[in-house]
């Protein structure tokens, strides 16, 4: 059978002999879930490997659809588009809760145990939305699939919480990237005397210097980009460095695409990106001198060869 410590959760939750509820998997760990199966009768476990002889049959987990960058991408960007402000401001109060509550900053860290929960009065407070107002936007993002809301109280506590699913995880990575803030911007009461005061410019919010998407750590993972293609063209911006601005004029992609590509096109090529100043700029994989760039004629090996050599 299938060592324990290679599946995902729910590939072990569909081995016990009385497998947990969905959010009950949530809150799991990992070793909680092998734990449980070691402490199955000997009859169950032998039901438990016939099962696993079957697993071609099993339909692909969450985490491996999410490592699906050609899947993931529009799927991703038309989840974004369709979303309202005050539902990013939510998703992205519940991801502040996650880091505040269990010191989890990465998305990988947050999916490993759904570390992401909230209540409504917590969440209210981030927003500085009416717990109403919450509720009916939860309400709004359970129906879109990024948002638990049925799951039972986290840590025995007493009151109902959410908890943000796999996907809700990603959506409020990219949102918290793309500078959204939880804290949702309430219009000041209309004066019935005094006139409204003159608009404050707003000042440029300047984003922090971070890798975006990290490199290859395995050269079999890196694969060469057709020359002339749009990934070349924003390969050639970045080794220069550029603005989101520059990277849109040169590939010609509007923002969502531009920024969209960044993570999900370049990772699928095993190369990577970092934000310095304010510019993007190209992360080659270890051992490469320059980004393989496949030419019209030359064989795929040649080219990677090629880009280790310099």
């Amino acid at each position: 059978m299938t060592d324990l410590i290679n599946m995902t959760k729910a590939q072990i939750n569909a081995l016990l002999s009385s497998p947990l509820s969905a959010s009950a998997v949530k809150r799991a760990s990992h070793a909680d879930l092998v734990a449980m199966f070691d402490a199955m009768s000997a009859s169950d476990a032998l039901d438990a490997d016939l099962r696993d002889t079957h697993d071609d049959d099993t339909p692909p987990s969450l985490d491996q659809v999410l490592d699906d960058s050609e899947q993931l991408t529009p799927t991703l960007q038309t989840v974004l588009n369709g979303l309202t402000d005050l539902e990013k401001a939510v998703l992205v109060a519940h991801l502040d809760a996650g880091m505040a509550c269990n010191g989890a900053e990465t998305l990988d860290a947050m999916r490993a145990d759904n570390m992401t929960w909230s209540d409504v009065a917590e969440t209210s407070k981030r927003t500085g939305l009416t717990k109403k107002q919450v509720s009916g936007v939860l309400a709004s993002l359970s129906g879109k699939g990024l948002v638990v809301t049925d799951c039972d109280p986290v840590n025995g506590e007493g009151a109902v919480q959410q908890v943000l699913d796999d996907f809700g995880i990603v959506v409020a990575f990219e949102l918290l990237a793309d500078g959204v803030e939880a804290t949702v911007k309430q219009a000041a009461p209309k004066q019935k005397t005094a006139p409204k005061p003159a608009p404050t410019p707003k000042k440029a919010r300047a984003l922090d210097d971070r890798v975006i998407t990290q490199p290859a750590q395995d050269q079999k993972h890196v694969k060469a980009v057709t020359q002339g293609s749009k990934r070349h063209l924003l390969i050639q911006a970045l080794e220069k460095g550029a603005t989101i601005s520059e990277l849109m004029a040169a590939t010609g992609w509007n923002k969502d695409t531009t920024t969209s590509a960044l993570r999900w096109d370049l990772a699928q090529c095993g190369l990577g990106v970092e934000r310095k100043g304010g510019k993007y700029f190209l992360l080659l994989p270890k051992g490469f001198t320059r980004p393989p760039i496949l030419e019209k004629g030359q064989a795929k090996g040649e080219v990677l060869l090629a880009a280790c050599k310099g």
